[in-house]
């Protein structure tokens, strides 16, 4: 690292601030001390306009943005300072002045703030234009003395900040050093993000490079330089990272998506700002992350952000990752032709996207300054088919394939199907079975099952073929985690008869599904005869497992989102969300079948949280949904609606239906069954049409009835 000259340096504003602080401070000071005793040397008027322009110095240093210009700006300043002491000095007696001290001021904040060698320079004025009464004003040995004594204070204050200069700075090397190698390993933190998003799609990787080529260059034309320009860079490779969470069916559906994968592909932005956060060195693009859909006209998500409210940095990268989007293939229709893309973003400047940027845009794509994926690439990196020289050539056909089935399966039992079908195709078999890992953490189940019939396996069923970890091959290899195969399966150590067949000569292959280290299952082939398998058998069947294990655990991260999206955690009942989509759903369709809207609310609960703590009040809770699901029909919807409060929707019943059921909740509630004791509730009732045709109105008529009837109690 190369040490900046003085003309490079910048001042710090709170450096000018002492300066001006310290002009008018010793002003004052010395003006006042120009009127302490009698019979002094003093010209009044020189002093006072020397006071009056370090005043005038000091305002200078407050208001002007020294630290905005180099720090020789500054130089002058000084040199001023010491001119206006010297002609002090004389003002004040020649060789009998008191103001002689304060050139070691000035020589000490120099070489404090500014270079050494600017500060040896005003070292040495300082001495001579100290000097200077003695060739004036004559020998005055008092003042030689001083002058000694002066000129040496001088050199120690000049030296020693100097060496604390150049301590600090060999020290902030070491930090630079140390900053550079942290970056390093927060932009290998980029590039292991980049490459966690490419495994899960290759086709965003290169997607996010070519965007991010696009941001800077349409970021340079805007005036972006420096970091701001670094980290709209950042922001582009990382802007989709958020799809990490996103399932593969929705990313690679061929067709448009529906409302539910709609909702989960718009979370992306927020998963990927959650992703960016865990990394400190990324925290200023967390902004640009959650905000690269929004849309100029406010229409975009997660935060429906308009204007300038939106980062800069997502405005540009909104529409290069819209433009880039749009000239390249997708699983639902190929790239558009170039020109049809440039009309488009015009068409859109001002509504989808920041006028200035799509202009900006505009301009990089005409002049050729980035080269984006198009038409005439797409040709060169279309699948070609390996000729069928090898069968391993084949079985990575029918793994590719099985690949694209899973990315469009969603249930586990379709995975664990789909999984063992293609197995029977690529692997000798008599047997095979897919089991899973129950609940409990012990039982292993069979959920998919196939044979070719042979007698030696009649009898054999799911229930038979249920082992426990730890138990016969199956259960020994999700004990261990490890793969097995076995030659001869009635030797081997850990054989297990299984009950209704007879014992014979019989090879297996058993693979454990794992992902993170956690068993979800084993997939198990048997084949009649012995050593009927191989290493490559093996490898073969490790591979499918490692597929099986990664889909089956998304699989089930999507309905445990699913669920949790829909349900309320405490008491099991559908939230507030799956309410408002269902009461929204029945309006939209304009069905004429009546229903109607109960409002329930728990009545002290807060007394009942003070006084025997929240642990009973959620008992209370959990009582009354249990309650309501007991009283409810398969067609009705409850819901915890939030804190104490509960909605129902029940389709097909009129006002006294709900009237009845209202009563017969409330004296189940007020019974003494249960460990929660009686539980007061209030309730109230809405109906369609008659209450209302909106949600709002509804809802505000149940609400309204709620409180009557709370009233009503509490007289």
């Amino acid at each position: 690292m190369t040490t900046p000259r003085p003309g490079s340096l910048r001042l710090h504003r709170a450096t000018l601030k002492v300066a001006a602080v310290s002009f008018w401070g010793l002003a004052t000071i010395v003006m006042a001390s120009d009127y302490l005793g009698s019979g002094l040397h003093v010209n009044y008027a020189t002093e006072w306009a020397i006071t009056a322009l370090a005043c005038a110095a000091g305002a200078v240093c407050w208001i002007l943005p020294w630290a905005a210009v180099p720090a020789r700006w500054f130089v002058p300043v000084v040199f001023a300072g010491i001119a206006m002491l010297t002609v002090g000095v004389f003002a004040t007696g020649g060789t009998h002045s008191h103001l002689s001290v304060l050139y070691l001021v000035i020589v000490v904040f120099t070489a404090s703030i500014l270079e050494f060698q600017t500060a040896v320079a005003v070292l040495v004025t300082a001495i001579l234009a100290a000097a200077v009464p003695l060739a004036i004003w004559g020998w005055d040995s008092y003042y030689a003395r001083s002058m000694v004594l002066l000129a040496a204070s001088m050199v120690i204050c000049a030296y020693v900040p100097g060496l604390v200069r150049k301590a600090l700075r060999a020290e902030n090397q070491v930090a630079e050093q140390r900053r550079e190698e942290l970056e390093q390993s927060y932009l290998a933190t980029v590039a292991a993000l980049a490459a966690a998003l490419d495994a899960k799609d290759r086709h965003t990787e290169a997607h996010s490079r070519e965007t991010a080529a696009l941001a800077r260059a349409v970021g340079r034309r805007l005036g972006l330089e420096g970091e701001t320009l670094r980290f709209l860079e950042y922001g582009a490779l990382l802007h989709d990272i958020g799809k990490i969470g996103v399932p593969g069916y929705i990313l690679h559906k061929p067709g448009p998506l529906d409302d539910e994968e709609t909702a989960v592909m718009r979370e992306h932005p927020v998963i990927g700002e959650r992703i960016v956060a865990s990394v400190p060195f990324l925290a200023r693009i967390r902004p640009i992350v959650r905000a690269e859909h929004e849309r100029w006209d406010g229409g975009g998500y997660p935060d429906r952000l308009s204007g300038e409210r939106i980062p800069i940095e997502a405005r540009i990268i909104h529409a290069c990752d819209a433009f880039q989007a749009m000239a390249s293939d997708r699983p639902y229709r190929q790239a558009r032709p170039r020109e049809w893309i440039m009309e488009e973003i015009r068409a859109q400047a001002g509504r989808q996207f920041d006028p200035r940027v799509a202009r900006a845009l505009l301009e990089v794509i005409e002049a050729g300054e980035v080269v984006v994926a198009g038409t005439v690439e797409r040709a060169l990196h279309e699948d070609r088919k390996l000729p069928l020289t090898h069968s391993w050539t084949q079985h990575l056909d029918a793994v590719q394939q099985l690949g694209r089935k899973l990315a469009t399966v969603v249930s586990v039992p379709e995975i664990c199907d789909t999984i063992g079908r293609t197995i029977t195709t690529l692997l000798p078999y008599d047997q095979c079975r897919v089991y899973l890992l129950e609940e409990d953490g012990r039982t292993l189940r069979p959920v998919y099952f196939s044979d070719t019939q042979r007698p030696e396996y009649d009898g054999v069923t799911a229930e038979t073929l249920a082992v426990q970890v730890g138990e016969g091959i199956t259960g020994w290899v999700a004990e261990t985690k490890q793969g097995a195969l076995v030659g001869d399966t009635v030797r081997h150590p850990k054989a297990m008869h299984v009950p209704g067949t007879s014992e014979t000569d019989e090879s297996m292959l058993a693979l454990p599904v794992i992902f993170e280290d956690n068993l979800i299952g084993v997939i198990v082939t048997a084949k009649l005869g012995l050593h009927q398998y191989n290493g490559d058998h093996l490898r073969l069947m490790t591979i499918l497992a490692n597929q099986a294990a990664v889909s089956i655990f998304n699989a089930r991260l999507i309905e445990r989102l699913a669920a949790t999206a829909r349900t309320d955690p405490l008491t099991g009942l559908a939230n507030r969300r799956a309410f408002e989509r269902e009461l929204e759903r029945r309006l939209v369709a304009g069905s004429p079948e009546p229903f109607c809207v109960i409002m329930l609310d728990v009545d002290g609960l807060k007394q009942v949280n003070d006084a025997r703590g929240h642990a009973a009040g959620d008992a209370v809770l959990k009582r009354v949904a249990s309650v309501l699901t007991a009283n409810l029909r398969s067609v009705d919807v409850v819901t915890r609606w939030g804190g104490d409060e509960f909605v129902l929707l029940m389709p097909g019943t009129d006002q006294v239906g709900a009237i009845s059921l209202a009563r017969r909740v409330g004296g189940t509630l007020h019974g003494t069954d249960g460990s929660a004791g009686p539980i007061s509730v209030s309730i109230g009732t809405a109906s369609f049409p008659g209450d209302g045709t909106t949600a709002v109105a509804l809802l505000g008529a149940a609400d309204r009835s709620m409180y009557a009837d709370k009233r009503q109690r509490a007289a």
